[in-house]
Parts: structure tokens; sequence; C-alpha cells
């Protein structure tokens, strides 16, 4: 995809070309734009520049401004006085406080699931667990990362508490853009393989409603990407 050159900081951003699906255009927009965050074409600092968006993606400013504003929700994105949005930044200390929490979400989603996951839930992960080895065979980081966001949040779907589906999904959506840096490490580090398949494994927990074990194997999971964001 693009990448931004100094030339570009004051917004004008040569962006990549898209399609859009028939999910609601307002949630697509915030797609893109989040994908643009987590690749670094939109470094933290960066303003969002609302018409080369849309023309990019021939649209008007409405649904551009409306996915600025869930993104806003999220925190991915700051908005600024005179109508200017800006690429958020967190500091160190914030990111490293929220993967200790998410982290414990997802070891508690995990002990629940293994207690209360269905047949149709187990189909959506293992499902998803084929979409992110086959991303991974094929080498594609963006679309591993969107298979393994899918598998992390049907896992926690599967929890079947309502409570904890929607605090982690809000948290989930702070850490998109370290926990796509995190996978990209595992990429260079050569640990890619081992971290896919560690999915089959948390599966395999699941199915035999091994409570535990699961806790244990997303402890070490999602450690993993923790450590070698500090590196």
């Amino acid at each position: 995809m693009a990448q931004i050159n100094d030339s570009q900081r004051d917004g004008a951003v040569t962006l990549p070309a898209t399609t859009v699906d028939r999910r609601p255009l307002t949630d697509q927009v915030a797609d893109y734009v989040r994908d643009l965050i987590i690749q670094d074409i939109l470094k933290p600092g960066d303003p969002i520049n609302v018409q080369s968006i849309c023309e990019t993606l021939q649209i008007s400013q409405t649904p551009l401004r409306e996915a600025l504003k869930m993104l806003a929700a999220q925190r991915l994105v700051d908005m600024k006085p005179n109508k200017r949005v800006v690429v958020a930044s967190l500091d160190g200390r914030e990111v490293e406080n929220m993967l200790v929490v998410y982290t414990e979400m997802e070891k508690l989603a995990g002990r629940l699931a293994a207690q209360h996951a269905t047949t149709a839930d187990i189909k959506v992960l293992q499902q998803h667990e084929q979409a992110l080895m086959a991303a991974f065979e094929a080498g594609e980081s963006l679309r591993y990362f969107h298979a393994n966001q899918a598998f992390h949040l049907a896992l926690v779907r599967a929890s079947h508490n309502e409570a904890l589906v929607e605090v982690h999904a809000n948290l989930n959506a702070r850490l998109y853009r370290t926990r796509f840096k995190g996978n990209q490490l595992n990429h260079r580090r050569g640990d890619w393989q081992v971290v896919a398949e560690e999915h089959g494994e948390i599966l395999r927990a699941i199915i035999e409603q091994d409570g535990e074990r699961c806790a244990a194997l997303l402890s070490q999971h999602l450690n993993g990407a923790r450590f070698s964001l500090r590196e």
C-alpha cells in the first residue's frame, strides 16, 4: 500500500484505491481509514485529509464524517477545533496497561467459552482459524490480521457474556494498531508460524472444555506479542 513521505505531511497523502461492499457505507469507510492507521500509512499525529479520502472512495463527506466519529469514539483519531481530525497517539505506558487488561479479559473469555460455546460457536471459530492459516500460508499480513481479529472476537462472543463482549470490543478497537504491529513483529522475527498455529491449540482446548488450559494458552499467545512490542 501507499507510503507517506515528508512532502505529504501536510495531509496530501497518496491513498490506495479500494472497492466497497454491501455493508453500511459508514462502516466500510471506517474500516478503510482504520486500515490506513494500523498499517502506518497514516501515522500518529497525521491529519486526516477528508477531501483526498472522499475522492479516493468516490463518496461525499457525510459518511466519512460519521466514520470519523466512530473512530474518535474508539480513540483511533482525535477531533480538533475547526473540524480538523488527526490520528491519535498512545504512549507506551497506556498501551502496556491496556494490553494487561486485554489479556486478562481474553483469559476469562477462554474459560467461559470452554463452558458455554455452542456447536455454532465452534464452527465459526474453526472457519476463522482456517482463514487465518490460509492468510499465513499466502503471506498476506493484512488479511491474516483481519482473520486473527475475527477469531479473537468470536472467541469472546462464545463466552456468552454480553458485558465481557462489549468491554472487550471497545478495548480491542483502541488496540487495533498495536496488535497489527505485534503481528508484523512476529512475522519479521520468524515467529509467525508458531503464533498462527497457537490458534488451533486454543480452539482445541475450547472443544475439549478445558477452560484453564485455554486461559493458559491465551496468556502465552497474547503475552508473546506484548513482550515483543517492548523490544
